[in-house]
This record gives C-alpha cells, sequence and structure tokens, in this order.
C-alpha cells in the first residue's frame, strides 16, 4: 500500500498541468490543419471525449483499491502476463517521456538558444526533473501549488496583451469545415494530452483518499482543455486559420505579435515561461510514474536508484526517436494516435474487466 503524500487540490492542479503540458504550443497547428477555422469545434469535441476517458479512468482508479497499475496488472494476471501488460504500459510511459524531452528540445534549439547543443539542452532540463522526483511527489504537489497562481498570472496578461490584434473575421465562416475534418482535427488532443492520463494512474494512489480525489481529476482535466480551447481560439483569431496552421509553435508566434502602445514588445517570453512550467510538471509526472512503475516491475523497494539510468536511456532515446520536426509531424498524425489508443484506452479497459472478475470472485469464495 503506498503512503498518502499529497491531496485532492495538490492533485488536481497536477493534473491541470499535466492536461496543458506540451499541449499548449504544439496542438493549435494540427488542429487548425486539420479543420482549418473551425479548429476551436474539434478542441471542444475533443474536451467531450477527454471528460468520458477521465471518468473511464476514475472508474478504473476506484477498482485499484490503493493499487497501482503495475501492482494492479500482477494482482489480476499473475505474475507473467501481468509483468506482459506492465512492460507494454511501462514502455508507453517512458516513450512518451521521452518524446515530452525531445519537445522542449525543439523548441529551445529553433524558437530561443538555436545555437545550443540539444543535448545539452536535454540533460540540464531532465537533471531538475531527476531532482523533483528524487524529493518525491508530495514536493511535486506543493510546487504545483506554488506555480498555479504564477501561470494564471501571465495567461490572463497574455490574453489582455494580444486583445487588441484580434479579430473575428479569422472565425468566419462558422462551421463551414466537414465532419470529417473536425473528427480529424478533434483526434490530435484526444491523443496529446487526453489518452496520455493513464500515467496518471501511477501517481494517483499516493492522493490522500477522499470524495474530492475523483472530482480533482475531472475538474482539473476540465480546466486544463479549457485553458488548450482558449489558446487554440486565440491562435485563430490573431494569426487565421492558415498561419496557425503552418507555424510549428503558433501560440509562440502569437505571443511575438503583443504590442502595447508601441513600446512594450518582445513579450514572447511570457509564453515560453508558461510552456517551461507545464511541460515541467508533465515529463515530472511521466518520469515519477516511470520509475516508480519499473521499480515495482522489478520489485525493487525505493524506486531513486533508478532515476539516473533511466535519465541517461531518455536523452539517447529522446535524440533517435524522431529526426527532424517534419518525421515528428508524421509520426503524430498518422502513429501516435492508435498507439496511445492502445496504451491509453484498451490495456486500461482490460485491466478493468480482469479486476471485475477477480473482485466478484473473491465475494463468491467469501
Amino acid at each position: 500500500m503506498n503512503q498518502p503524500a499529497i491531496s485532492p487540490r495538490q492533485f488536481m492542479f497536477i493534473v491541470i498541468f499535466f492536461t496543458i503540458g506540451s499541449s499548449i504550443l504544439i496542438v493549435p497547428s494540427p488542429i487548425a490543419s486539420a479543420a482549418k477555422h473551425d479548429a476551436w469545434v474539434s478542441v471542444l469535441l475533443s474536451i467531450l471525449v477527454g471528460a468520458s476517458l477521465v471518468l473511464f479512468y476514475i472508474l478504473v482508479w476506484k477498482s485499484l483499491k490503493g493499487k497501482s497499475f503495475v501492482q494492479a496488472c500482477t494482482f489480476v494476471f499473475g505474475a507473467w502476463l501481468g509483468r506482459l501488460f506492465s512492460f507494454f504500459y511501462l514502455a508507453f510511459l517512458y516513450i512518451l517521456s521521452a518524446l515530452v524531452l525531445r519537445n522542449i528540445g525543439d523548441f529551445m534549439t529553433t524558437q530561443i538558444i538555436p545555437e545550443t547543443p540539444l543535448t545539452f539542452i536535454h540533460l540540464f532540463f531532465l537533471l531538475v526533473v531527476i531532482v523533483g522526483c528524487y524529493l518525491g511527489v508530495e514536493t511535486i504537489g506543493r510546487s504545483a501549488e506554488i506555480f498555479m497562481p504564477w501561470m494564471i498570472l501571465l495567461f490572463l496578461f497574455l490574453i489582455f496583451s494580444i486583445s487588441p490584434q484580434m479579430n473575428m473575421d479569422h472565425l468566419r465562416p462558422f462551421f463551414d469545415s466537414t465532419s470529417k475534418e473536425i473528427i480529424d482535427g478533434s483526434t490530435v488532443m484526444i491523443g496529446t494530452p487526453y489518452l496520455e492520463m493513464v500515467a496518471l494512474l501511477m501517481v494517483i494512489p499516493y492522493v490522500k483518499e477522499s470524495p474530492k480525489t475523483a472530482h480533482g481529476w475531472f475538474i482539473g482535466s476540465m480546466i486544463g482543455g479549457g485553458f488548450l480551447f482558449l489558446i487554440t481560439i486565440l491562435s485563430l483569431l490573431v494569426l487565421g486559420s492558415d498561419l496557425t496552421s503552418l507555424n510549428a509553435y503558433p501560440t509562440y508566434n502569437v505571443a511575438e505579435k503583443i504590442n502595447i502602445a508601441g513600446f512594450m514588445e518582445g513579450l514572447e517570453i511570457i509564453i515560453a515561461i508558461i510552456w517551461m512550467i507545464t511541460i515541467f510538471f508533465k515529463l515530472t509526472v511521466l518520469y515519477y510514474a516511470s520509475s516508480v512503475g519499473i521499480a515495482q516491475f522489478l520489485n525493487i523497494d525505493n524506486h531513486r536508484i533508478l532515476l539516473l539510468p533511466l535519465g541517461m536511456g531518455m536523452i539517447v532515446l529522446s535524440l533517435v526517436a524522431y529526426p527532424d520536426m517534419a518525421y515528428y509531424e508524421n509520426f503524430v498524425a498518422d502513429t501516435w494516435l492508435p498507439y496511445a489508443v492502445t496504451h491509453g484506452f484498451l490495456l486500461p479497459l482490460f485491466l478493468w474487466g480482469g479486476l471485475q472478475i477477480k473482485n466478484r470472485a473473491q465475494k463468491n469464495t467469501l
């Protein structure tokens, strides 16, 4: 049994940061590419599907009865088959962590510090993540509580500063895209971040048991989705659907257009700070879930001894996972969604079904 370490409120903040994560920069472009000026409709559809997924994850969590995903796999399917399920789940978390780390490196080397080697960016950022994981989930929860007001203030300042650049004509004509285009756009955000929330099943056992825990997960995911909706519609209003789809980081390009009274310019660092905060928490949660899950898989009492070796492997994987941005965009468009559905929905579905059978069998024997 895991010792509770964070409150439902802190967990809700972690969920918000996890939902926004890397999506705040990378999601608007592919959605606008698919659904054009109706991208905001795709985001709303994604949030509805995401709400259903979160309710499903909450149902799975309640069936776990304090166990983590890895522990429950062994409990339900036995040592060998349970380890096979755990292996695929942990591989998904580890690969996802490497991809998120690569998102950081690509953004920094293309937008902020282009002359810095990619490896050094990955190394220095991951060292901070490792320190956070070493200090534990309680420290992560308290940090989320501290950083949340700052993120909200920076986001409100961004909206206020860019409001003179908004143009409602960029959204017209409304509902001009086909149903297929809108659904194709929605799959982007369903895959990132909602299907990735299966990682939180490794963290939620550390939340203090309370009726508010489920509410915190659900409300946090909806607030995070609301942030992504606002950032997508902001990109459309300022840049239009064409520029939003063509730019790799349209949110950052929106912030570059801030011009207050002709002297306050170059405030794109605001969106960079927001993104660095949110992606730090997303990567920390993924890395923590991976290290704890692998420790349970290997029957190691302390996950901390795995942090450095896993980090070395992750840096290498982040460099070889995809060679350039074009490859990454094709990977996300063609491969990521079915991969995320398999590990983010089918695996927990099988586990939930197995838990129902196991629990009923135990009741019948009593």
